[in-house]
């Protein structure tokens, strides 16, 4: 845990994985072969479900992506811009608290994913869609509110 003390080393972490994240959105985003995975619009009876399908169909998972670069460029401004100064063991604890609870949220992700994706593969695509994006925002967020609050 000595590298979460070290502000610039979260940054190029977190720059790292949204670079991933954005490049994987706006790849996908008008990607052919990718939207005929989707499943056919209004085939569940579900107004959200039906809806994040033809989001995605439209090719919208880019400003996803884009999002994503946004909130990394404010992170990057807030930490270099910033004072640059080495957590302390309570923020370091905090980090490395929220570390361990995504990795474990990803972790238990994975089989729950497998397992929809043998059982009843309709809108699986569109599922890990909707939690990459989620888990990886929410992310973003929390450290944005973290760097604002300390």
């Amino acid at each position: 845990m000595k590298l979460l003390k070290n502000s610039v080393v979260n940054a190029i972490f977190i720059g790292l994985i949204s670079a991933v994240y954005s490049f994987l959105f706006i790849f996908i985003s008008n990607h052919i072969e990718f939207l005929s995975l989707l499943s056919q619009s209004k085939t569940l009876n579900s107004k959200f479900w039906n809806g994040w399908s033809n989001f995605i169909r439209a090719g919208n998972m880019k400003y996803i992506g884009y999002l994503i670069i946004s909130l990394t460029i404010i992170i990057f401004l807030l930490i270099f811009l910033g004072d640059r100064k080495k957590y302390d063991e309570y923020q370091i604890s905090i980090l490395s608290k929220s570390l361990v609870l995504g990795a474990i949220l990803s972790i238990i992700f994975m089989p729950i994913i497998m397992v929809m994706f043998l059982s009843d593969p309709n809108y699986s695509i569109e599922t890990v869609a909707l939690l990459a994006a989620g888990q990886w925002l929410s992310v973003l967020v929390s450290y944005l509110l973290y760097l604002l609050r300390y």
